[in-house]
Formats: structure tokens, C-alpha cells, sequence
């Protein structure tokens, strides 16, 4: 699906705000949905839509499961945002959301959702001089963005929150983790997958830089890794496609109970929809206090590339010390 047909479809069932820039990279933002990036794009309207837009999920109004790469929520689910501003790189929202406590009293959560398109000097110092050097390439095309996000109360209160973004899968699509440092003394690689009854055959290779998680929304399969032993960056490369995205996370606290959750979508073996092939970025931060008038702030970096090959096998080896060679053969 193009960004073009994407932006149409959604039109007709949402309001929509779109950021762009000078150089094609496009996004668009849904305040009546949970303020959530529905999907972007480097190359223009005509370009790749990057973000997986359920189409089934909404026709079904199976809100969940709507899509979108980029999506906050704290309990319970909250469903829309005003707009606050709207710029041509940055739209902000914002709601206040009242919940009660155990003991049943009154608590009012006041949230702002700052969605904004990155520069590429921001890219640079994100992602690294790698990433850097290649957008000096003419056939290299871009889009980087961030969303931040803070609650505030003027009561005490513990808040958990989840960061969620679902991307197109594919059978030609990995995503890379890297193994912690050697400081870490992380042996083995704290790297969960039973939760789903265990990681089919093929779902994982262990390399000793990295692993590679096939999502190809196939299998449906979940890997988690505690937030603490994760890379400062994730990747996804097809290169069928000459895609690279990288992702980067900023949660606040340190709880051991902070996890970075890749799942991978798979037939649900029911006649109720038709199958979406989907894969998951997800960062849950633990419960945090809360004290009166203070905030928490949590932020998430996305960033597409579109490059060939021999550049897309540059920065992933210069990201993840992962040579092209060692990806499977039917993906190259």
C-alpha cells in the first residue's frame, strides 16, 4: 500500500493531521484514535506506507488492533486527544483523563502527546554517524520522528505505560537486536520467548552480535528482553524492499520490570477476520510514582531509510556488527 492510498483510506474514517518536510518524508496523526501515528513515508505521497494500517481490524471497529506505528497508552485505554497546535513538523495533544484509585477516590491524569518531525541534524545525533553520513546520499530518502509524551497529577499516583508500534511484516523483514556488552556480564542473553508457547523453528538466529528475529507475520511468536540489558538502538532491514528502520526509546526510572516486547502477528485460526500480517515494537515501563504537580516523560524515535543494498548492508554493520552474509539467503 502507498502512503497516497493509505492517507485516502484513512480520511474516510478518521480526522487526520499530517506533518511533512522539504525532502518527502510525510506522516500522518490521529487525534480521534488515541492521538497515534497511523503511518509515514520517505518518499512522498507516492511513497512506501510504513506503518501497518489495519484495514480488516478498522472496517471491523476492533479498535486494538486499528494499527499504527506509533501508539501511547496508559490504563485505562485512552481513545482521543485534543489538538493543542499544529505545525508543519509538530502537532501536540492533549487530554485530561479522571480515574479513580483503589480506595475510589478522584484522580485526574493531564496528558500531552508531542508528535514532531526530526531534522536531520537530530538524525545525526540520534542514530550515530553512520546514519549521518549516508543522508548526504542522493538516493537515500528519509523520515525520522519523535513522539513525547507526559502525564502530570496534582495527586500521588503510580502510572504505567506502554509504547507501541505496528509495522508491516514481510518474509523478507528481520529485526535486529544486538547482544549487550561484555560489561553486562548478561550470560546468556536474557531473551524470553515462552510466553506464546515458545519460538517456532527459524523464528531467531543467535549470532554472537546480535539476534535476528524473522518478521514475516507468519508465526505468530513474542520475544521480550528486560529494558535494562536492550541496545540504546533496534533495527528492522528488509532488503527486498531497501528498508531500514531504527527505533530508540527513553522510559523513565530503571525498574527491572521494564521489558522491550518484539512480537511477530500469526493466522488467529478464525473465520471472524481476515489475516494481517503485522509485526510489533512494544516498550512497557513499569508502575512509577507519581508525586503532586511532577511529570513523567516518555519518548519514542522512529526513523525510515530507503537505500540500496550495499548502503543498507553498510549501516547495518556499522550499527549491529552484522555483515549481510549472515542474514538468510532467502531474504537477500
Amino acid at each position: 500500500m502507498s502512503y497516497h492510498d493509505a492517507l485516502n483510506y484513512l480520511t474516510q474514517k478518521t480526522s487526520v493531521i499530517e506533518l511533512y518536510d522539504q525532502f518527502g518524508g510525510r506522516l500522518a496523526v490521529s487525534p480521534e484514535w488515541n492521538g497515534r501515528v497511523l503511518t509515514s513515508t520517505c518518499d512522498g505521497l507516492d511513497g512506501d506506507s510504513f506503518g501497518c494500517v489495519n484495514v480488516q481490524a478498522i472496517d471491523a471497529d476492533r479498535y486494538e488492533d486499528f494499527g499504527g506505528e506509533d501508539l501511547w497508552t496508559i490504563s485505562p485505554f485512552v481513545h482521543s486527544f485534543g489538538i493543542e497546535d499544529i505545525k508543519e513538523h509538530k502537532t501536540v495533544l492533549q487530554r485530561t483523563l479522571p480515574m479513580n484509585d483503589a480506595n475510589g477516590a478522584l484522580i485526574e491524569f493531564h496528558l500531552s502527546r508531542s508528535i514532531s518531525l526530526l531534522s536531520r541534524q537530530k538524525i545525526g545525533d540520534l542514530f550515530g554517524d553512520a546514519v549521518a553520513g549516508s543522508l548526504a546520499q542522493e538516493d537515500v530518502s528519509v523520515v525520522g520522528f519523535r513522539s513525547e509524551n507526559t502525564v502530570r497529577s496534582q495527586e500521588k499516583a503510580h502510572v504505567a505505560s506502554r509504547q507501541r508500534g505496528m509495522f508491516n511484516a514481510s518474509p523478507h523483514t528481520f529485526v535486529i537486536v544486538s547482544t549487550p556488552p561484555d560489561d553486562l556480564a548478561l550470560e546468556p542473553f536474557p531473551v524470553e520467548t515462552d510466553y506464546l508457547g515458545g519460538s517456532p523453528h527459524g523464528r531467531i538466529r543467535h549470532l554472537p552480535q546480535a539476534l535476528l528475529i524473522r518478521a514475516d507475520g507468519h508465526r505468530q511468536c513474542q520475544t521480550t528482553i528486560p529494558f535494562s540489558a536492550s541496545p540504546p538502538i533496534f533495527g528492522a532491514v528488509g532488503l527486498r524492499f531497501g528498508t531500514l528502520t531504527l527505533w530508540t526509546f527513553d522510559a523513565p526510572g530503571d525498574s527491572e520490570e521494564d521489558m522491550i516486547r518484539i512480537y511477530n502477528s500469526g493466522h488467529p485460526h478464525t473465520d471472524e477476520l481476515e489475516w494481517t500480517e503485522y509485526y510489533e515494537m512494544n516498550c512497557f515501563s513499569a508502575a512509577q510514582k507519581l508525586q503532586p504537580e511532577d511529570s513523567l516523560t516518555y519518548r519514542q524515535y522512529t526513523l525510515h531509510l530507503n537505500a540500496d543494498n550495499d548502503t543498507l548492508g553498510h549501516l547495518v554493520q556499522q550499527l549491529f556488527g552484522v555483515p549481510l552474509e549472515k542474514f538468510p539467503r532467502d531474504i537477500r
